[in-house]
């Protein structure tokens, strides 16, 4: 997925905000609800934003985020991309839409009435966190250290990717196959 194509697609949607909070919506949902359907979710966007005629690309666009954020929120766990601007966007810029993702990945998982009520132990600190994320003050990032800020940036987006993913597995654990083995043969040979 490229945010750049998918920026592009929303223009004529400012109710949507950003590529990143639109795929932390679908990763909020995802996390807190294994069943949502591809044409549920893009109802709920479209619902969300009051958007009443949309236009077939956008519609793929969609279909797109949502087959690449599920095939990478339920795959092996090691190919989750986030969707944010290349590394040639500002510290700042890219700050910024991390905290909408995480933001956005907050209001999926309340669409489907995860509170924080109902959420416990590392999910709920890592929800606390998302919520911190989300606040982000990107004016702190501007004229300092840019590769300071570069690493610390890197940091935070290592830190919101295995707290997807930990929360995903925390609230949809996957119950392990069971290996069937062979008896051993009860007749032995002499």
């Amino acid at each position: 997925m490229d945010f750049d194509q998918i920026n592009d697609a929303l223009e004529p949607y400012s109710e949507l905000e950003s590529p990143s909070f639109l795929q932390g919506m679908l990763l909020g949902l995802m996390s807190g609800d294994t069943e949502v359907k591809e044409g549920a979710w893009i109802k709920r966007v479209l619902a969300e934003a009051d958007i009443k005629s949309v236009k077939e690309s956008f519609l793929m666009i969609l279909h797109e985020m949502y087959l690449e954020t599920d095939k990478m929120l339920n795959g092996s766990g090691f190919e989750l991309e986030l969707m944010l601007p290349d590394d040639d966007e500002s510290v700042a810029n890219r700050a910024y839409l991390l905290g909408q993702l995480c933001e956005g990945f907050l209001y999926g998982m309340g669409l489907i009435n995860k509170d924080k009520e109902s959420l416990r132990g590392d999910v709920l600190e890592l929800v606390k966190d998302f919520g911190n994320i989300s606040a982000i003050d990107v004016e702190d990032l501007e004229g300092g250290d840019d590769e300071e800020n570069e690493e610390s940036l890197m940091q935070l987006i290592e830190f919101v990717k295995v707290g997807v993913m930990t929360i995903n597995e925390e609230l949809n654990p996957v119950e392990a196959s069971k290996i069937v083995t062979e008896a051993p043969p009860t007749d032995t040979f002499h």
